[in-house]
């Protein structure tokens, strides 16, 4: 066990305190502005930038998972993760930016704020709450994400790792609760600022630390020789499986919300288009990262990957700047939670609640009820990290993989299918829900057969049988 308090200063104390005071203070300046109604709340009255969408948009990209969860595989799999993963998601996002935002913000009615809402205008309310409910479900990734921010609290203080989570997750939903989309975009400016320059001297902290990457390369290839190659040795289905989960983006709540939240259309080609960049050089960095980590504390890595990525960046950082790295973290943890719980607190009171159950609750009251869902999903998500302790980047595995198996098909084809149905919509997504719990859980992916690959061509071939067999049928009645 490394003991990371002899390399904490009171500088770095001080860098994390001005970050922690800075959010809170965000948080009590926009609540008003934030409360006017849900769409002041949720999109921010649709009133977002380019500099501000390469922020907020950077900050949904870029999670603990982009940070520590990379440094993970950088130990455990080497630089094919970037080959593999890091640079098929680069270009699998491209079409996302160009036509898939500007289609949504541009072309969708005012009142889809939400996901379920865009599942209701492309097929019916069934699909909505089914939707809905499905978006619940991906919560359980923020406690992983929630899981790397407490661990260095714990790691850099001393204090119970469970006190470490509560705290960050309190943190976390005083700011989301108080200002909503508002104060999100504002924080996220920072956190972008943040992650950047700690990214860009972390870089040059371990080039001189290590004299040159190309020693890091070395030793790695010594430890473990498939961890300098392309594939990382390994076969077929594995990479197919996390090539495919690049498309979660596509699936990804955060990405529609801040579509919604857009300005026009134009602003989010050439935002997004700048975020794919940076993602690129950020991610790289990461994983560089974790190879430095397994060639330097090898004995660590078997035990606590995280662990000994943490050590690297104390190790290769002066201080002061080593306060800025765990701010970085916190950072990209701060801003991804906070994102998922406003977007499910809606999911729950707008689109459950309001849209089902009590159709004349209040624009007011809608507020205020999003607000106390996300003070008891904060709750739940502290509790929830006990799932995570042993790592997060399985984490981005089952979640991310669900989401792509359940939403991909749904969206995409409702969006540009020209003859889709309602029937179709309704029953890829609730079918495909059941095909992911199936073939992962019960069936453990027979044939070696990745499960989003699986649901993905399962959701397809259901979706254009049933959208065949209705089209006709909705046709007739048209005519």
């Amino acid at each position: 066990m490394i003991d990371f308090s002899k390399m904490w200063t009171g500088v770095d104390w001080c860098v994390i305190a001005l970050y922690f005071v800075f959010v809170i203070a965000v948080a009590l300046t926009m609540r008003r502005r934030a409360s006017k109604n849900m769409k002041s709340f949720f999109v921010a009255s649709r009133r977002l930038t380019i500099p501000v969408l390469i922020g907020v948009g950077a900050a949904s990209w870029i999670d603990s998972w982009s940070i520590v969860g990379l440094a993970e595989c950088g130990t455990t799999m080497g630089i094919c993760i970037l080959f593999i993963y890091v640079i098929p998601n680069t270009i699998l996002r491209l079409p996302l930016a160009l036509w898939v935002g500007p289609l949504v913000r541009d072309k969708m009615p005012d009142w889809v704020i939400t996901m379920p809402d865009l599942m209701e205008y492309l097929y019916s309310r069934n699909t909505k709450l089914v939707m809905a409910i499905g978006m619940i479900c991906p919560i359980f990734y923020e406690a992983a994400l929630l899981t790397a921010g407490g661990q260095v609290i714990a790691y850099v203080t001393g204090i119970n790792m469970w006190v470490a989570f509560a705290i960050l997750g309190i943190i976390v939903v005083i700011y989301t609760s108080l200002s909503g989309m508002f104060g999100l975009a504002v924080t996220d400016m920072v956190q972008f600022v943040i992650m950047s320059v700690a990214a860009g001297v972390l870089c040059m902290g371990m080039y001189f630390h290590f004299d040159g990457f190309g020693a890091i390369f070395q030793k790695a290839s010594e430890i473990n020789p498939n961890f300098t190659t392309a594939s990382g040795g390994l076969n077929v289905m594995e990479i197919l499986s996390w090539a495919i989960g690049a498309v979660a983006m596509y699936a990804n709540s955060q990405s529609y919300q801040r579509f919604g939240a857009s300005k026009s259309g134009g602003d989010i080609k050439v935002a997004y288009s700048c975020i794919m960049l940076f993602s690129v050089v950020f991610s790289t960095i990461m994983v560089l990262a974790g190879m430095a980590a397994l060639v330097q504390y090898p004995d660590v890595v078997a035990e606590s990957p995280s662990q000994a990525f943490w050590a690297i960046v104390f190790e290769t950082l002066p201080v002061g700047l080593r306060g800025l790295f765990v701010a970085a973290l916190l950072s990209a943890v701060m801003s991804t939670v906070s994102a998922d719980y406003l977007i499910t607190g809606a999911v729950v009171t707008h689109d459950i609640y309001r849209g089902f159950i009590n159709k004349k609750l209040t624009d007011k009251g809608e507020v205020v009820a999003t607000k106390v869902v996300i003070a008891v999903i904060g709750v739940l998500i502290i509790f929830a990290t006990y799932f995570w302790q042993d790592g997060i980047s399985k984490a981005y595995y089952y979640v991310g993989g669900f989401q792509v198996a359940a939403f991909f098909v749904p969206l995409i084809f409702g969006l540009f299918y020209k003859k889709k149905t309602a029937a179709a919509g309704f029953w890829s997504l609730l079918l495909s829900i059941v095909m992911y719990a199936v073939w992962q859980f019960v069936l453990q992916c027979p044939a070696g057969i990745p499960t989003n690959l699986a649901c993905i061509i399962f959701s397809m071939v259901t979706y254009v049988v049933i959208s065949k067999l209705t089209y006709k049928e909705k046709a007739q009645l048209e005519a």
